[in-house]
C-alpha cells in the first residue's frame, strides 16, 4: 500500500472515531441530563455508564497517540491493551502531559506494591478525595484488578515457585497509571460485575445519582485534557 493511500485510510478512521466519540459523548450527557431529571433513571443508566464513558475516551486516546506517532493501535482489533502502553510511553517522555499531576505518574507496579495501606475510617472523611493517600489506594485497587487478570490469563498456580516467580517478574516490569481506572472500570463493568451496585440493599436514588455525578466529573476531568491536547495537534 503507498504512503498516500495509508494516510487516507487513517485519515478515515481518524474521522471514524471522531464520530463515535461525538456519538458516545452525546448519550452520556443524556444519561446525566435525564438521571437529574429523574433520579429513578440512574438505576437504568449506572452499569452501563463506565463502558460508554470508557470507549469515549479509548476514541480520544487512539486520536491522540495517532497524531504524535503514526501509531495505529486503537483503530485496530485489540488495541486496548496497546492503548494503555503507548499512554505510559508518551506520559514518561513527556510527550502528553495533564493540568493534575497525579494524571503524569506513570506508576511501576512494585512501587505501588510498596505503598503504605491507609488508616482505617481515613477514606471515610470529606476531604479524603484530595489527599495523597487517595491516590495511591486507587493505584493499589488499579493493580489489584491487573494482577487478578494476569493470573486468569496465565492460568499462576501460586503455591509454585514456578508461578510466584513469575508473578515477581510481572511486578517488577509492569505499569500502571491513574487514567487506568476507567479501563479496568469499564471491565468490571462489562464482563466481570453487571451488579456492582447492589440496588437490592437498600441504596437510595439519590445516592445513585451521587455516584453518577462523580463518575461524570473524573470522566470529564480527562476527557478535557485529552480534547485540549488534539486540539493543539490538529492546529500544527
Amino acid at each position: 500500500m503507498s504512503q498516500t493511500a495509508t494516510s487516507t485510510k487513517r485519515d478515515a478512521e481518524i474521522t471514524r472515531f471522531k464520530k463515535l466519540y461525538k456519538i458516545t459523548l452525546k448519550s452520556i450527557d443524556k444519561d446525566i441530563e435525564l438521571s437529574r431529571e429523574d433520579s429513578a433513571f440512574g438505576v437504568i443508566t449506572a452499569p452501563w455508564f463506565p463502558v460508554k464513558c470508557y470507549y469515549a475516551l479509548y476514541y480520544l486516546e487512539s486520536i491522540l497517540v495517532h497524531l504524535i506517532d503514526g501509531c495505529a493501535y486503537g483503530f485496530t482489533k485489540g488495541g486496548h491493551a496497546g492503548i494503555r502502553k503507548k499512554m505510559y510511553g508518551l506520559v514518561s517522555s513527556c510527550c502528553i502531559s495533564f493540568n493534575q499531576n497525579d494524571l503524569n505518574i506513570v506508576h511501576n507496579l512494585t512501587q505501588v506494591q510498596n505503598m503504605p495501606a491507609i488508616n482505617p475510617g481515613q477514606n471515610t472523611k470529606n476531604d479524603y478525595w484530595q489527599k495523597n493517600e487517595c491516590a495511591q489506594s486507587v493505584a493499589k485497587k488499579l493493580m489489584e484488578y491487573k494482577l487478578h487478570d494476569a493470573k486468569i490469563g496465565r492460568k499462576w498456580n501460586l503455591h509454585t515457585k514456578k508461578d510466584q516467580a513469575e508473578r515477581k517478574q510481572f511486578i517488577a516490569k509492569e505499569q500502571l497509571m491513574l487514567i487506568d481506572f476507567f479501563y479496568w472500570y469499564r471491565i468490571k463493568a462489562n464482563y466481570r460485575d453487571l451488579d456492582y451496585i447492589d440496588f437490592e440493599n437498600g441504596i437510595a436514588f439519590n445516592e445513585i445519582l451521587e455516584y453518577l455525578e462523580t463518575y461524570y466529573e473524573a470522566f470529564n476531568l480527562y476527557r478535557d485534557g485529552l480534547v485540549r491536547q488534539i486540539n493543539l495537534l490538529f492546529k500544527k
